[in-house]
């Protein structure tokens, strides 16, 4: 199976326990606060995220 590209470059960079407890919460649609900061977080961390200019 081919993975997504975008998911992997959001991935790759975090910790192991982070990116497992992140990939849980999304894989079971949980849109609560928390998990909203950890995405956040993630896409800081992986460089995806946006930049005011």
């Amino acid at each position: 199976m081919k993975s997504n590209p975008f998911i992997v470059r959001l991935f790759d960079p975090l910790p192991m326990a982070f990116a497992c407890d992140l990939y849980q919460r999304l894989k079971a649609g949980k849109t609560d606060p928390e998990t909203r900061d950890m995405l956040r977080k993630a896409l800081v961390l992986s460089g995806l995220s946006r930049k005011a200019e």
